[in-house]
């Protein structure tokens, strides 16, 4: 298998991902080149294959970050560990990567929403968690482009986000707006 940008003596980037899930103990990937290869004509290719992989660690990383952020820490703990995970993402020092960083993470976290609010379509409370998703994300994604805008006094970059800002304060009303209707419609039962 051939990997994209790698330097010399370096594994292939699949061979690094599978080895990675290997020792997490995720046990459902291919090892042989056999079945790697059926792997990617089955998901549409070598990207697709590599996407999947990566999104495997991903979802192994997160699983014991989630365990691990159930435990008793101080507050200056968690913002040395979340300093470490920028180092890791290589975005400590910019603070627009750091913002599009998150938005990113956002993106992935919220992606299931939509299909999760038209699973369950008289439920106002995952269309409005989609909506904030959304409104979130715009936010972001404005923060990641005018970072730094204000203090310079860059007032052009600034105002080519009012569009933006405006998707995202319509998308967040309607957010709050269908919180409301589940309220409204608390507050009519007797409970």
């Amino acid at each position: 298998m051939e990997s994209d940008g790698r330097a010399d003596g370096e594994r292939p980037l699949e061979q690094r991902l599978v080895g990675a899930l290997n020792m997490l103990g995720v046990d459902h990937v291919p090892r042989e080149a056999a079945d790697q290869t059926a792997a990617m004509d089955e998901l549409g290719g070598v990207n697709a294959y590599r996407a999947w992989l990566a999104s495997a660690l991903l979802g192994a990383s997160q699983s014991l970050a989630m365990a691990t952020d159930r435990l008793p820490l101080s507050r200056d703990a968690r913002y040395a560990i979340w300093q470490r995970q920028l180092s890791a993402a290589d975005v400590a020092s910019d603070p627009a990567a750091r913002a599009e960083l998150i938005r990113w993470q956002v993106q992935r976290a919220c992606a299931p929403l939509p299909a999760i609010a038209q699973e369950c379509p008289a439920d106002p409370i995952p269309l409005a968690a989609g909506q904030a998703a959304e409104g979130l994300k715009i936010l972001l994604a404005v923060s990641a482009t005018t970072y730094g805008a204000v203090a310079a006094g860059d007032v052009h970059t600034l105002a080519d986000q009012a569009g933006k800002l405006r998707e995202a304060r319509k998308i967040l009303q309607a957010a709050i707006e269908n919180t409301d209707l589940l309220l409204d419609l608390l507050g009519s039962v007797d409970l």
